[in-house]
């Protein structure tokens, strides 16, 4: 079977690591590391990417004020706008890159745009430089590194092009929880802050490192639709809160081999890509790609969702990421007045993304596999 969220491979050494999580302080060598990703920048973790995306919000003084906005990206945003008062003014996005459309930032700016959140959508960095030039420097940038960790721009690292960066360790490590903001440096410390709403391992912990094998994944998609989304939201906290000692060790025992992981994902990513396209399948953008999963837009022709559903009967658990993309959200479309006719690419793409497994441990031969099995599903 096949999932698309990070995965942990069965064997002695992982488990180990694992049992040692939930004892051991964060090792200093390894956040040292760490820090070499983002030289002369202030690290903050949090207990999720959201938590960071506040954080940045409270210290850059953004509430109260206008934001440029990508269309396509995940609804969760929304109370966040709200709570903050951040006035979105949203972005239509490119097909092949799935990166906002960087030619209509300049007539969406206005006297009251303050900031602009640049995502780097399932691990393709954004070309800032470019904003940079288009803004003359006048916005504030936020990175969406979400999928991006480890993703490289002219030999550089995502989250060190703007002023202020977040990332989700969740979404790319198999750890239960875990955000991390960047800010510029004011030391040359990590903040692993005391001061923020403290977190323990708990339930929901427990159940989403469970959820990290294969078996209990299998489980948990089968039996466990209606419990997840009530504990999710059972889970949020109303002050910004900061990450637990268990996440942050098995983060940082994934991170050692971080370099060597891309680079074997990223050959993976490719051959997948190159057997998607035979089949009809329209893929995301390469060009530097650390790849958090294979995003592509099934054929036209196809109906996604009944796609989706037949492939899980092939043991393959596809997502689809943004689906239900903020601009599709009623409360977003009354609140600020949308017109979805300007947003046609972000409308696209949300009905026919589909989000492909792609661990770290795979080989060629689990992506032959899954592309024997996608055939099937399409044959039938």
């Amino acid at each position: 079977m096949y999932f698309v969220h990070p995965q942990i491979k069965f064997n002695i050494e992982n488990l180990k690591n694992l049992f040692f999580s939930f004892f051991q302080s964060p090792d200093e060598k390894e956040l040292e590391k760490v820090k070499l990703f983002f030289p002369q920048k202030e690290i903050i973790f949090t207990d999720m990417g959201r938590a960071a995306f506040r954080l940045i919000i409270e210290k850059m003084g953004l509430q109260n004020s206008q934001i440029l906005f990508p269309a396509y990206v995940c609804d969760i945003f929304s109370p966040i706008l709200k709570e903050y008062n951040l006035s979105p003014i949203f972005l239509d996005i490119d097909l092949e890159t799935f990166h906002i459309k960087i030619e209509d930032i300049e007539r969406k700016i206005t006297p009251e745009t303050k900031s602009i959140l640049v995502c780097h959508t399932y691990g393709l960095p954004v070309d800032i430089e470019k904003i940079k030039t288009i803004t003359n420097n006048q916005l504030l940038i936020i990175e969406d590194c979400a999928h991006s960790f480890g993703t490289k721009l002219n030999g550089i690292y995502t989250g060190n092009f703007g002023d202020a960066a977040f990332f989700s360790l969740y979404k790319q490590f198999p750890c239960q929880r875990g955000g991390m903001a960047v800010f510029e440096i004011r030391n040359s410390k990590f903040e692993i802050r005391n001061d923020l709403t403290k977190t323990n391992f708990n339930l929901r912990d427990f159940i989403s490192l469970l959820n990290s094998f294969s078996f209990f994944a299998f489980l948990f998609k089968k039996f466990g639709g209606e419990v997840s989304p009530k504990m999710i939201k059972k889970e949020k906290f109303k002050k910004i809160a900061r990450i637990n000692r268990v996440s942050l060790n098995y983060f940082l025992y994934f991170f050692r081999n971080l370099e060597e992981n891309l680079k074997k994902r990223i050959e993976l990513a490719l051959f997948f890509q190159e057997e998607l396209k035979k089949l009809g399948f329209e893929v995301q953008k390469s060009e530097n790609n650390v790849f958090s999963c294979l995003s592509a837009l099934t054929p036209k022709n196809l109906n996604r969702d009944k796609f989706v559903e037949k492939l899980r009967r092939y043991g393959v658990f596809t997502t689809r990421i943004w689906k239900d993309p903020i601009v599709l959200n009623p409360k977003i479309q009354k609140e600020y007045s949308l017109n979805l006719k300007e947003f046609p690419n972000t409308i696209e793409i949300a009905k026919r993304v589909v989000n492909f497994p792609l661990q770290n441990f795979y080989t060629k031969k689990d992506i032959e596999k899954m592309i024997r099995k996608i055939e099937n599903c399409l044959s039938n």
